[in-house]
């Protein structure tokens, strides 16, 4: 079998940034969704006597194990294509698992850090906004609107305020500001207000801006109590990115620096013939930005880890009748992956996430996101492989308690290093 080149992952080890400018999550999402990040020129290529292929580059390539690499331009032609990363020997060389023994190469192209495999179909004049979709997308693809704008010319948000974007589903667009059509499918959605994902109301201390949020970077006040009128710092936040055309998670570590916060979207394996399929992960709120909250106490502000509605994450309700959103959660052992360690014995205790809806409907899987069985610790964007299988191991922040903020953590599957 040919090793897995489908599910890519991202970090701020490869030299990505996000800070606390406006801009930084779309700028983030075009490099990892749609675009790939270009890697150092190569001076020289091989291939070995197992069919691996080693890069040499100019400059450090900032590179992560189990990465996949895209090349092009490289001759013989069918040297082309996706390969994991199986070795980094050094800062300026990699090794590709590859099949291509007895082949040499004859002319040096260019590599890059392969997208996960989307396009943009709508974007603004302004760059503030997006919609990316599923290359070469089946029916049921969602559109992610993703809209870091300030203003709409009468209602405006500080830009000194806390960085989020507002973020949706929908099923169908023609241009970047299609989301007022209530026959629509979207995610979150209020049949009372089509509008109310995208709408800011209000000004300066008063104003209220978007529903689905996902921030990355705030301030926290104490005990994770934050606001979003309190400027962030300017510090680098930490983050991984993870998945492939069908669904991705978003872990940026907002709050501090370094510990993360997990959003995502897309597609789950359903298993109600006939039931829409997308999930999202996100803070779903709507209050004045003087107000102080946590991210595990408001809806879908820690999915699968907070207790109460902060483990939620959101799906459509099963018969589309009522276009509404619910709220979902995890069935899980408990609300501590990466930190209870029930099964610390396991070399690899990944286990796949159940979803149940409030209607009581078992919807199905979730995809490569993996309940941890043991203690992630301090780990920071690891990988780890079970005989086979390819993991990156993450750490999520469970929201301050008596006890402290608990480090808890998911793995992540890549598929299979054959």
């Amino acid at each position: 079998m040919a090793t897995d080149v489908q599910v890519q992952f991202f970090s701020h080890l490869n030299g990505l940034t996000l800070s606390n400018n406006w801009g930084d999550m779309i700028r983030l999402l075009d490099t990892c969704l749609v675009n790939g990040l270009a890697l150092p020129n190569i001076t020289s290529a091989s291939i070995d006597s197992q069919g691996d292929i080693t890069l040499n580059m100019y400059a450090d390539h900032k590179s992560l194990l189990f990465q996949i690499v895209e090349l092009s331009g490289f001759e013989p032609i069918e040297l082309n294509g996706k390969y994991r990363i199986k070795g980094t020997p050094t800062t300026t060389q990699l090794i590709l698992k590859a099949m291509h023994i007895g082949k040499s190469i004859t002319k040096i192209g260019t590599a890059k850090l392969a997208s996960l495999g989307y396009d943009i179909s709508f974007r603004d004049s302004a760059d503030v906004k997006r919609a990316y979709r599923a290359k070469n997308p089946r029916a049921e693809h969602p559109f992610i609107r993703v809209d870091e704008t300030l203003s709409d010319g009468a209602n405006s948000y500080t830009s000194a305020y806390a960085k989020y974007a507002m973020v949706g589903l929908l099923d169908n667009m023609t241009h970047i500001d299609d989301f007022e059509n209530p026959n629509v499918l979207q995610l979150p959605f209020d049949p009372a207000d089509p509008s109310k994902n995208w709408k800011i109301t209000g000004t300066g201390t008063g104003v209220i801006r978007g529903w689905g949020r996902w921030y990355y970077a705030v301030s926290g006040i104490a005990n994770d109590y934050f606001a979003d009128s309190t400027s962030p710092s300017t510090s680098l936040r930490n983050f991984t990115l993870c998945g492939d055309s069908n669904a991705f998670y978003f872990l940026p570590a907002a709050l501090n620096q370094v510990q993360k916060q997990l959003m995502g979207c897309g597609i789950f394996e359903s298993i109600i013939d006939n039931a829409n399929s997308w999930f999202l992960m996100t803070y779903l709120n709507q209050t004045p930005v003087t107000t102080q909250r946590q991210f595990n106490t408001v809806s879908g502000g820690s999915p699968l880890t907070a207790g109460g509605v902060g483990a939620a994450l959101f799906l459509s309700k099963v018969g589309l009748t009522d276009k509404s959103n619910i709220a979902t959660y995890g069935v899980l052992p408990d609300l501590l992956s990466g930190f209870s360690a029930l099964y610390s014995s396991t070399f690899t205790p990944a286990m796949d996430i159940p979803l149940v809806d409030n209607d009581k409907y078992l919807r199905g899987v979730l995809y490569h996101i993996k309940y941890m069985g043991k203690t992630i610790g301090s780990s920071n964007t690891t990988v780890e492989i079970s005989n086979t299988s390819m993991y990156v191991k993450e750490n999520v922040r469970q929201a301050q308690n008596a006890q402290g903020a608990n480090t808890c953590g998911f793995y992540f599957y890549l598929g299979e290093l054959e």
